[in-house]
């Protein structure tokens, strides 16, 4: 009988991850051949290793039963090949995703403005519409076609014909492959069978870290000739990575590499991480490197949260590790691993009511949309990478720098007339009110009358300014203020001085519009409320304070947010599809 199941963690990369889901894939599909009662497949990460347990256990009796069914679809490369029911019809697939590309830009052309946004959005969803209900796209798709490649199919065919053309011991293939995962001796004679390879070339595109000779990271001679692995693991990686694995398109320049992105879970039914998976894949879309990574990142945590039904106690990281990250060059006729990373799953991301997790979603959305309209160029590149480390480190400082940066893009980009999108007074009210990140609390600085009411006027003073037709400003835009309030947060005396200053000019001029006009467009800051503000300087970072101003001082209120129309499509007609 068999239960528990071990796959080995050789290289610490993805290569470990989505062999253990393929072997998860084969155990489920063996479940549901068995008609085992009420089956249940748990995949969790153990350290040194991924176990695998089936409930009920699977008997000998059960394995001896099983008539032949493919591992993994079969790839059609070219239209004049015959195609077999079961296949998967690169060419047709190839198409249709071209097909759709060629509506969405055309929908962009069509729908171009703010005025026609709305539009926008509804034709977009009915091309998604038309494209998963009448003419299916295969989230395989993206794996697909870096297997028809000439280096890969070879191998992929090799294994897939392994077992194709052994069918009559099929039952005794995978007794041998579920003894290997068991630590018992694996008895299969592949010697007796047809055409059969126990012994396969390892593939970059499941093995990032695979090299021998000059290939190795350390190199052992000049030869850079093929390495060569078990069929079992192999096969198995291949199932892993059609169910597991995106292979997603990133724009360098004019040119295109690749990144191959792997959820990573810790501890969930197998089930409910193919579902996850299967959600991210279909939302993402390609995009530079940096905004990627965030994106991805976002992306996965929000379709986690969608895909739970249980909320109290709920931490994402207890869930999700987070997302293996392997960028290759494009060579023109090869791609080379030029990083290997692991993008940690947010540690502050967690809830105890199903109100908290909607509010998470909702955050998560917004900030989709703020990372997918910045444009990856000059001196964004730090602000994406301040943003990365905030995500990754779950540290407040990465927040810090982050947010300081944003402030001014926004105030920037606004005056040139370009789009820029705030973060909204609501969203960041969720957002720290639902998250720990530092020894100290957010929650007090935010709820502070004072704190409140100086956010308020650098807001009035700056975006919401911004976003009011110039006939109809009352008040001068104070640009630089950003800046400003970033040098000033250093010491607790200089941000004191800042503040006070800025207050007293802002009730001057407020007051000198409301003598002139009888009209009271905005309200004065009170000196208890300054005072209040004031307090926090002496018993929080200087730093955290500005930081969080910054946060609340160039974001819109949720009625400025609607009049601006902040709700664009996360992404322009520039992101790639994959």
């Amino acid at each position: 009988m068999y239960s528990t199941f071990k796959v080995k963690k050789n290289t610490g990369t993805y290569a470990d991850t989505i062999e253990a889901f393929g072997v998860a894939n084969l155990i489920s599909e063996i479940q549901s051949r068995a008609n085992l009662n009420w089956p249940r497949l748990l995949l969790e990460d153990k350290g040194l290793y991924y176990e695998i347990t089936s409930k009920p256990e699977i008997q000998i009796e059960q394995i001896k039963g099983l008539t032949y069914f493919p591992f993994f679809k079969y790839v059609i490369r070219d239209s004049f090949e015959t195609l077999e029911e079961n296949d998967f019809n690169y060419p047709q697939q190839r198409e249709l995703k071209k097909e759709r590309q060629e509506l969405i830009q055309k929908a962009y052309k069509e729908f171009a403005g703010k005025d026609k946004s709305e539009q926008l959005k509804l034709r977009l969803r009915e091309i998604e519409r038309i494209y998963e209900e009448e003419k299916y796209i295969s989230p395989q798709l993206d794996v697909y076609s870096q297997i028809v490649t000439p280096n890969n199919f070879v191998g992929f065919d090799k294994l897939y014909r392994n077992v194709s053309s052994n069918k009559e011991a099929f039952s005794e293939i995978i007794k041998a492959i579920l003894d290997y995962y068991s630590d018992q001796k694996v008895e299969l004679k592949t010697k007796n069978l047809t055409d059969f390879d126990d012994s396969v070339t390892a593939l970059q595109i499941y093995n990032p870290t695979t090299g021998k000779g000059q290939n190795k990271g350390k190199a052992s001679g000049a030869s850079a000739g093929p390495v060569k692995l078990n069929w079992i693991s192999e096969t198995m990686k291949i199932s892993g990575a059609l169910t597991n694995m995106l292979c997603q398109l990133v724009k360098v320049g004019s040119s295109y590499d690749m990144k191959v992105v792997v959820p990573d879970f810790k501890k969930a039914e197998y089930n409910k991480q193919k579902q996850i998976a299967l959600a991210f894949k279909k939302n993402i879309k390609g995009n530079t490197p940096l905004k990627v990574d965030i994106l991805n990142l976002l992306i996965v945590n929000k379709q986690l949260i969608e895909c739970s039904d249980e909320y109290f106690n709920f931490k994402a990281s207890n869930v999700l590790t987070g997302l293996h990250s392997t960028y290759q060059k494009d060579l023109g006729q090869n791609k080379a691993v030029v990083n290997i990373a692991e993008l940690q799953t947010p540690d502050f991301i967690e809830f105890n009511t199903e109100d908290e997790a909607k509010d998470w979603v909702e955050f998560l959305k917004e900030q989709i949309n703020i990372i997918g309209s910045i444009e990856e160029l000059g001196d964004a590149t730090q602000g994406l990478i301040a943003y990365r480390t905030f995500l990754t480190s779950s540290h407040f400082q990465s927040w810090e720098k982050f947010i300081f940066w944003y402030a001014e893009h926004i105030m920037s980009n606004i005056s040139k007339s370009k789009y820029a999108l705030p973060f909204k007074v609501s969203s960041l009210n969720k957002f720290f009110n639902n998250t720990t990140m530092s020894d100290f609390k957010i929650t007090e600085i935010i709820s502070n009358e004072g704190f409140q009411k100086v956010a308020y006027a650098i807001r009035k003073s700056t975006v919401t300014l911004q976003y009011t037709p110039k006939e109809q400003r009352k008040f001068e835009i104070r640009y630089g203020l950003a800046q400003i309030l970033q040098n000033k947060s250093k010491s607790a005396p200089d941000l004191a001085e800042f503040i006070g200053e800025f207050i007293s000019t802002f009730n001057a001029e407020t007051a000198r519009y409301a003598e002139k006009t009888g009209q009271a467009l905005r309200a004065n800051i009170r000196e208890n409320e300054l005072r209040q503000f004031y307090e926090l300087l002496d018993k929080y970072p200087s730093k955290v304070v500005g930081a969080l101003l910054a946060s609340y001082g160039f974001a819109l209120t949720e009625k400025e947010a609607t009049k601006v129309g902040s709700d664009e499509p996360a992404l322009s007609e520039e992101s790639i599809e994959n």
